[in-house]
């Protein structure tokens, strides 16, 4: 009777010993693999993103011909949006600040889509409100770029 006992004690041991060790050399592997995957496939910008590694903001990127447009209820703040740096921006997003007699009032901002290659202008246009919630009251407004990658 011992020795039934001591038999399945060995057998459920070495069986969860191989499981074990099973399961760590799969891992392993799959660790490798995605180091492998992490170092060669990914652009080392999408690497910045995914790590949260941000450039700065507004350094390389100039807005111009910025301009407030209202009609039918709606306050459009349009412009462009020029890269003037040597590598491609990603997720670029513009925000415009509005004042009132010099007090902030209220802010909207808008993402461009897509890389903005070097070199390149983009349009861009920032919606305030819609006809039926209208921005806060303003005499004044301030754009910027605030992020990219």
């Amino acid at each position: 009777m011992k020795q039934d006992s001591e038999s399945w004690t060995s057998w459920a041991l070495l069986t969860a010993s191989r499981g074990f060790l099973f399961g760590l050399g799969f891992s392993i592997a799959i660790g490798g693999a995605y180091a492998v995957v992490w170092h060669w496939y990914l652009d080392p910008v999408e690497r910045a993103v995914v790590q949260g590694n941000q450039e700065a903001p507004a350094d390389d990127l100039a807005l111009a011909d910025v301009e407030e447009e209202k009609h039918d209820g709606v306050t459009l703040i349009i412009g462009n949006v020029k890269n003037n740096g040597a590598t491609p921006a990603r997720f670029v997003e513009v925000q415009a600040d509005l004042f009132d007699h010099g007090k902030f009032v209220d802010q909207y901002s808008t993402s461009l889509s897509g890389a903005l290659a070097a070199g390149e202008m983009r349009n861009f246009k920032i919606s305030c409100g819609c006809k039926d919630t209208p921005p806060a009251e303003h005499d004044s407004f301030k754009t910027q770029v605030v992020s990219r990658y």
